[in-house]
Order: structure tokens, then C-alpha cells, then sequence
């Protein structure tokens, strides 16, 4: 009985292949299987780039704010330098507020504009970091196309029984690993 049972599976499966090719519809399941789980990682990956690209355009932004705000302060502290200067010229009063302007002064030189400068290179750095992470986000939106059409393609392969189209599907889901691995390695 139980050897009956198998011959009848087979002849199943040599139904659903056509005749032509039995293994047929168990290596299309399989290809669709390794298919599915690549897009189901491409997919992952698309959304932590799209993370990525957010939270460093935050990123950006706050040092954005912060540069602007730092530039405020050199220009009322320049301001309050020249102020200070203007009424300094005179009595002992006076030369106080000139000491005090190149205070000042002083402190633009090595507080503030340092500041700017750190401010400037890390609103850089982000930029990079956001046109990285979408570069990589387009990759993997690529290779999520490439995994989509393949098991399209080797679906069509199953039901039309044309082992051909399951060779598409194969290079097609083979695109979409290259571009996943460009993303994740040389981006």
C-alpha cells in the first residue's frame, strides 16, 4: 500500500510538470522559497537605509540650528565687543569697557568660532551619512525588484510548465542578490 501511495505522488507530480521535467514544480517551490526570504531581507534592509536617511537628516538639522544659533552669538558678542570698544575711549570707565570688548573678543576667538568649525565638519559628515544610506535604500529597492520578478517569473514557469522562464526567474532573483550585496558592502 504504502509503495502505491508513492508511485501515485509521482505520477502527481509528473502531471503537474507536464510529463517532462517531475522535479519541476519542487524546484520551483524551492527557487520561489530562497526567492521570498531574499526579499523578505532586501525589504529589511530598504527600511533600515529609509531609518538611516531619516534620522541623519535630523541629525542635520539639529547641527543646522545649532550652527545658526552659535553665529548669532558671534554677531551679538561682536557687537557687544565694538560697543564696548567705542565707549572705551575716554576716561578710566571707559578703558574698562575697551578691556571688557576685547574679552570679548577673546571669547569669540576661542569659544564661538571653534564651535562653528566642529558644527560645519558634523552637518558634513551627516550629509554623507544621509546620501550613503540612500544610495544603499535605492540598491535595495532594486534588489526587491529583482526578487519580486523572479518569483513572478518562476510562478509563470509552474503554471505554464516552461522550465525556461524558471532560468529568468533564477538570473532575475540573481540581479536582485547582486544589487542587495552592492548596497550592503560597496556603498
Amino acid at each position: 500500500m504504502e509503495a502505491h501511495r508513492h508511485y501515485e505522488r509521482f505520477e502527481q507530480q509528473r502531471d503537474v510538470a507536464g510529463g517532462e521535467h517531475p522535479h519541476h514544480a519542487r524546484h520551483t517551490a524551492l527557487v520561489v522559497a530562497v526567492m521570498a526570504c531574499l526579499l523578505a531581507v532586501a525589504t529589511f534592509l530598504a527600511n533600515e537605509a529609509v531609518k538611516e536617511v531619516i534620522t541623519g537628516e535630523t541629525h542635520r538639522a539639529d547641527a543646522s540650528a545649532q550652527l545658526e544659533n552659535n553665529r548669532v552669538k558671534i554677531d551679538v558678542a561682536e557687537g557687544n565687543a565694538t560697543m564696548l570698544r567705542v565707549l572705551g575711549e575716554g576716561n578710566a570707565a571707559e578703558r574698562k569697557a575697551a578691556a571688557a570688548a576685547r574679552e570679548h573678543e577673546a571669547r569669540v576667538a576661542e569659544d564661538l568660532a571653534p564651535a562653528d568649525s566642529h558644527l560645519e565638519a558634523e552637518i558634513e559628515d551627516h550629509e554623507h551619512e544621509v546620501d550613503h544610506a540612500n544610495t544603499q535604500h535605492v540598491d535595495y529597492e532594486l534588489g526587491e525588484v529583482g526578487f519580486e520578478v523572479g518569483i513572478v517569473l518562476a510562478s509563470v514557469s509552474l503554471i505554464t510548465r516552461r522550465r525556461w522562464l524558471l532560468g529568468f526567474a533564477v538570473a532575475a532573483a540573481a540581479a536582485g542578490a547582486l544589487l542587495v550585496l552592492v548596497g550592503a558592502l560597496f556603498v
